[in-house]
């Protein structure tokens, strides 16, 4: 086998494997659908926040309240445990453009946007 042979047949799998890999690349950045954040309801007559850490810790914070919470994602499920309860509560949650809802259990979407 010859040098240009050698070549040829790296340049042919450089040309198969960029493509592919630019598609990975612009799947996972497009990809932000990330709970990890400051997120603020829409609502006007009750804001309110939820703050998602990385480490699984939250905070959900009212105008004359701040709670302490741990949480755990599973399947478009949002599990809350919030400070001096024993039992978390669970919420579905989805996103939809750059907003995440959050369904409660009376089945009312509250919307939040990401504001950090």
């Amino acid at each position: 086998m010859s040098l240009g042979d050698t070549m040829k047949k790296y340049l042919i799998g450089m040309l198969i494997l960029l493509p592919l890999i630019i598609i990975i690349l612009i799947i996972s950045l497009s990809n932000n659908n990330s709970i990890i954040g400051k997120w603020k309801t829409i609502d006007k007559d009750n804001e309110y926040y939820y703050i998602f850490n990385k480490d699984n810790t939250c905070s959900y914070v009212m105008k004359v309240a701040r709670l302490k919470c741990t949480y755990k994602e599973e399947d478009s499920k949002l599990s809350i445990l919030y400070a001096g309860n024993k039992l978390p509560t669970s919420f579905k949650y989805r996103f939809e453009k750059k907003k995440l809802i959050i369904t409660d259990s009376s089945g009312k979407d509250n919307i939040f946007i990401k504001v950090k």
